[in-house]
């Protein structure tokens, strides 16, 4: 797990016509009381009815959870979508 990911808060949702997500990232290095605290009160608003229900109108759901569960799933998409872009020969400037 590299430094941006390390203090990350987790909110990402799944639609119909693939996943995309979004989450909230804190810097490094941010003391983890305020990283779990960000965490619990971006998931009790993902919770709510209101968000739940705007997310449906287009197909997402909320996918709750910690900010380790957050940082691992960045770290699988980051491998996943790297392999791709190396099979077919894409390279970062």
């Amino acid at each position: 797990m590299n430094e941006a990911t390390h203090d990350a808060a987790r909110v990402y949702s799944r639609g119909p016509l693939g996943t995309y997500w979004s989450g909230v990232l804190a810097p490094a290095g941010t003391p983890a009381s305020i990283v779990n605290k960000l965490n619990a009160v971006i998931n009790e608003i993902m919770k709510s009815y209101e968000v739940q229900a705007g997310l449906a109108t287009f197909g997402g759901e909320a996918v709750i959870g910690s900010p380790q569960d957050f940082a691992v799933h960045i770290a699988a998409e980051t491998e996943k979508w790297a392999a791709v872009a190396t099979s077919v020969g894409i390279k970062a400037d």
